[in-house]
């Protein structure tokens, strides 16, 4: 298992995702493409070790799916990052991917909850 994930959404907010804390890196207007979206607020917050395992789950079936990978960051796409000891791997997810949704969908959860 991961020491650490990091995981970017289409709109390029981050979420840091440790075994028992997550915290919301949103955007504001002026690092958007379109200098108006703004990602909303910063969170930082504990969870448990059932949501860490339900997101390292999401995040590992969409890196072990490669058929949704593609080489590039393009927009609206996702990006995972893997943090093991001195490790880093990154993958990009195609943007219309089921993959990126359910990633994106399982985070909200977490952190509006």
């Amino acid at each position: 298992m991961s020491e650490m994930y990091e995981f970017q959404d289409g709109n390029g907010n981050r979420y840091i995702i440790k075994s028992d804390l997550i915290e919301y890196i949103p955007i504001k207007p002026s690092q958007s493409s379109s200098g108006l979206y703004d990602g909303g607020d910063y969170t930082k917050k504990e969870i448990s070790k059932l949501q860490f395992n339900k997101i390292s789950s999401v995040l590992v079936e969409a890196i072990k799916n490669d058929t949704c990978h593609i080489k590039n960051r393009v927009k609206m796409s996702g990006r995972i990052v893997v943090l093991e000891g001195d490790n880093k791997n990154s993958y990009i997810l195609n943007p219309y991917s089921e993959e990126r949704d359910n990633i994106e969908r399982k985070l909200r959860e977490i952190i509006e909850k």
